[in-house]
């Protein structure tokens, strides 16, 4: 929610713009300043008044116009500001005259993002780019207060933004008005979240969509909680060195971490859908890559998984890549949502490389989820690698995407065709074989996109 009061003297921040005359122009105030002058020094009477009349109707709504603004605070209010592609919003927006001076006549002009639906009014173009205008055209008596719906359904992901809102106004007979803008607050947005899909509509089978199933599970060590040192061995990992330690022993020594049962998912998302990037961009095929990584997200945190997602586009509002290491808890998929609904879908940065530098922070048996339509060679390389390193390694393809041969490797290919449920997907798993898990009948949806909510207090 977000109220606006207007100033009673114009400001930087927001304020009314110079008063303009809709009827009453300098030639109309010079002429009858004459015509006062030369009536009075002629003796004539009725031209005098005449001019008299004018320009004491110009002052008196002028004035009014000027003071039209005073004690007049402006409102809007969104009935949610987290939702899911579909759903609608209510914009309520009201405004309130505490002063006993009427407003004629108002006009109210609410920006609002060119993407979203208004359902019971018409949306006209505004001047700014990638935005619409809602006017609303009213009057408020003494102390009079109003209130109007605005019902907005929001088709697409992404951060839509609201304001900023021009308030129009004037004297009764409409010979000035006054127009005041108010800027568009931090908070005045609504944020639509990804489609979550369930695993078994994308073509996962049910029963192990990770393949975890298949793995034996050994303890995990959490590397923020280090609890001594010792000796190197052979098998231990080269970034586990504790190098003034060893220094000061004269031998190798390695850090000793806190062990944790905790498993811990990176959900790392591709938003290359070429090979070259001047190629161009496939939106819909990065929008699918996306959806399918909110729907992972979503999955893990229900299946107790520590879940970080990363991808190598940037989030909008910054210069940084999407980052949002794994963590658990009631705010960590809210946390993840929110970070691929502001995601640019243009690729920015080198996958491998972001792919590289954040598997270098999981702890050993961490399990990755690569979401992709493109496996450059590179990459290949970089998957054999986290294999070899004993890692658990998911390519989820999008699109024809041909499967490297690498041992241990769980592959999760979706169809090209669009995500709709009971989709067909060629699923192949680490040894090679068609899983036929998808095949079964009314299978039970892990995710109802419809009823998940994140509990968001209104902004």
């Amino acid at each position: 929610m977000s109220s606006i009061v207007a100033p009673r003297e114009p400001s930087g921040g927001a304020g009314p713009s110079a008063t303009h005359g809709l009827f009453f122009g300098r030639v109309w105030i010079l002429g009858a300043a004459a015509v006062l002058l030369v009536g009075m020094a002629t003796g004539r009477r009725a031209p005098a008044l005449l001019a008299l009349l004018v320009l004491a109707s110009a002052g008196l709504t002028f004035a009014w116009s000027r003071v039209a603004f005073r004690g007049v605070a402006y409102a809007r209010t969104l009935s949610a500001n987290r939702v899911f592609p579909g759903d609608e919003v209510i914009l309520t927006v009201g405004a309130v005259n505490r002063k006993p001076l009427p407003l004629p006549w108002l006009t109210i002009e609410e920006e609002i993002g060119a993407r979203l639906e208004v359902v019971d009014r018409e949306a006209f173009p505004s001047g700014t780019d990638g935005r619409r205008v809602v006017r609303i055209a009213t009057s408020l008596g003494p102390f009079e207060r109003a209130r109007w719906h605005i019902r907005l359904r929001c088709p697409t992901r992404g951060l839509h933004p609201l304001g900023p809102a021009t308030l129009r106004s004037g004297d009764v007979f409409g010979f000035f008005a006054t127009r005041l803008q108010l800027p568009a607050e931090p908070d005045a947005a609504i944020l639509v979240y990804p489609r979550v899909h369930a695993l078994a509509d994308l073509g996962f089978p049910p029963r192990r969509p990770l393949g975890e199933r298949r793995v034996v599970r050994h303890p995990l060590t959490d590397p923020l909680r280090p609890v001594g040192i010792r000796d190197y061995r052979p098998e231990d990992p080269f970034r586990a060195v504790h190098w003034k330690a060893s220094a000061r022993q004269g031998r190798l020594q390695v850090r000793v971490e806190e062990p944790t049962s905790e498993l811990q998912l990176g959900v790392f998302v591709n938003l290359d859908t070429f090979d070259r990037y001047w190629e161009g961009l496939d939106l819909d095929l990065a929008e699918r890559a996306i959806e399918v990584a909110a729907s992972l997200a979503v999955w893990a945190e229900r299946q107790r998984y520590a879940v970080g997602v990363y991808a190598n586009g940037l989030v909008g509002g910054s210069d940084q890549a999407m980052r949002v290491p794994p963590g658990r808890g009631p705010a960590q998929v809210p946390l993840a949502l929110e970070g691929l609904a502001k995601l640019n879908p243009y690729a920015t940065h080198n996958f491998a490389r972001v792919l590289r530098r954040e598997a270098a922070r999981f702890p050993w048996g961490s399990t990755f989820a690569v979401v992709t339509s493109r496996l450059p060679e590179p990459l290949v390389a970089l998957l054999a690698e986290l294999l070899a390193a004993g890692h658990r390694v998911v390519l989820v393809g999008l699109g024809d995407l041909p499967v490297p041969p690498l041992r241990g490797l769980v592959v999760r290919r979706l169809a090209g065709e669009r995500l709709i449920p009971g989709n067909g997907a060629d699923l192949r798993g680490d040894d090679g074989v068609v899983d036929q898990d998808h095949d079964e009948a009314h299978l039970k949806r892990l995710v109802d996109s419809q009823r998940f909510r994140p509990s968001v207090a209104g902004g």
